[in-house]
């Protein structure tokens, strides 16, 4: 399984890593810590698109 890092979404959602931050801290968008590092799995991602599709 994929795993990428808050710069890495931030890039492929053309956002800033902060809006990633901030839909991660209001829970719209899963992550784990590792090492004191957001990781957001290809699996949370997908859930995120899905429930994004959903709100349309």
């Amino acid at each position: 399984m994929k795993v990428y890092t808050t710069d890495e979404v931030a890039d492929m959602l053309k956002i800033s890593r902060d809006s990633v931050l901030k839909l991660i801290n209001q829970r719209e968008l899963k992550a784990k810590k590792v090492a004191r590092k957001w990781r957001i799995t290809e699996h949370y991602l997908k859930d995120f698109f899905r429930d994004v599709d959903n709100i349309k």
